[in-house]
């Protein structure tokens, strides 16, 4: 048999497995135009013809897998010391022009589900990924604050959320807590989560008015609007970490404070607010106590003025006070959200009656 090729191909890690046995012959590779012949130190091993030759993937320390159809045995050798013409050049193309598409494809769907589309982004996060996310969210929001645990009052409260929640069609348990903290605010976190605090239970004139801003969380847990805050404000990474994929994009550890100080949109307010009057009235409760609340806010020492401790950091990031008044009047007919001794329990929630 004649080659084309008298120089051969030899590198101290190139082996030849037989497929007979377990042994590895240290070969030199001969290449000419139709053949590839396996030279052992005894002498020839093999012959195949290149036709049938398969050429693995390189792994990450460039070696590569020789093998031949219908024949036993492989060989493990460098890429480097191949001939060029072993992987057509068009066969490199198809496989680097694949994953660019594969690339390609990943940024556009990111693209949509992040900037474009995030409320289909938050919808295809599953629920228990969204309820971790919603636990480690609270721990950072709770921090080292106390979290009033006044029996009586938490039953009110989770009783009133619980009819709010089935008027809004949110089929899980709302996890709700009173929080010390003298902050005017109450929070929705991922995983149908509710945190009020303590200074927006001391500001608010009745549990009317508490019952409206609840039933305004109530919409944005409805509408999983904490997710898809989530998706618009961070970005891909929040993806990654949010899934539990590590794509080198976020800090999972870092994700809780993320969403803390993201806001929503003015249109996901008004929604909120909408959607609140309509769960009070579906409830059977009054549905004015929003439109008091904020009302309350524009005449006591005005919506953002005063002790910056006590600020009502549930208006700040949201449309005018008045404005949101006027669109959210509801109506005083129905059951008040509380009875007078549910109202005094909850308002001795903290310890601070």
């Amino acid at each position: 048999m004649t080659f084309s090729d008298s120089e051969g191909t030899h590198s101290t890690g190139t082996r030849f497995y037989d497929g007979r046995s377990a042994a590895a012959h240290a070969v030199t590779l001969r290449w000419s135009d139709a053949f590839l012949s396996i030279d052992g130190e005894a002498g020839e091993l093999a012959v195949w013809p290149r036709a049938r030759l398969v050429v693995g993937e390189p792994d990450p320390e460039g070696r590569v897998a020789l093998s031949c159809k219908g024949e036993p045995g492989r060989v493990s050798t460098d890429a480097a010391t191949l001939p060029a013409q072993i992987m057509p050049r068009r066969m490199k193309w198809r496989h680097y022009l694949g994953w660019l598409m594969v690339g390609v494809v990943a940024l556009v769907l990111a693209f949509v589900l992040v900037v474009r589309l995030p409320a289909v982004g938050a919808a295809l996060v599953p629920r228990s990924a969204e309820n971790r996310l919603g636990e480690m969210v609270e721990a950072v929001v709770v921090g080292k604050h106390k979290v009033c645990r006044g029996e009586e009052g938490q039953r009110a409260l989770e009783r009133l959320e619980a009819r709010l929640a089935h008027a809004a069609g949110i089929a899980q348990p709302v996890h709700l807590e009173v929080v010390d903290r003298k902050m005017v605010n109450a929070l929705t976190l991922p995983g149908a989560r509710m945190v009020i605090m303590r200074g927006l239970i001391e500001r608010v004139g009745n549990a009317d008015q508490l019952a409206g801003v609840m039933a305004h969380e109530t919409g944005h847990i409805a509408r999983r609007d904490p997710m898809v805050a989530l998706f618009r404000g961070a970005g891909i990474g929040v993806i990654s970490a949010t899934l539990g994929i590590n794509l080198g994009f976020a800090d999972v550890s870092s994700l809780a404070g993320r969403l803390v100080g993201l806001s929503y949109s003015r249109d996901m307010e008004r929604l909120a607010d909408a959607n609140g009057v309509a769960y009070l009235q579906a409830s059977g409760l009054r549905s004015d106590g929003l439109a008091g609340f904020f009302a309350l806010t524009d005449t006591r020492n005005g919506p953002r003025n005063g002790n910056a401790g006590a600020a009502v950091e549930f208006l700040s990031d949201h449309p005018r006070t008045s404005e949101r008044q006027k669109q959210s009047q509801g109506s005083p007919l129905g059951d008040s959200a509380l009875t007078p001794s549910e109202w005094a329990a909850v308002r001795s929630m903290c310890g601070k009656p």
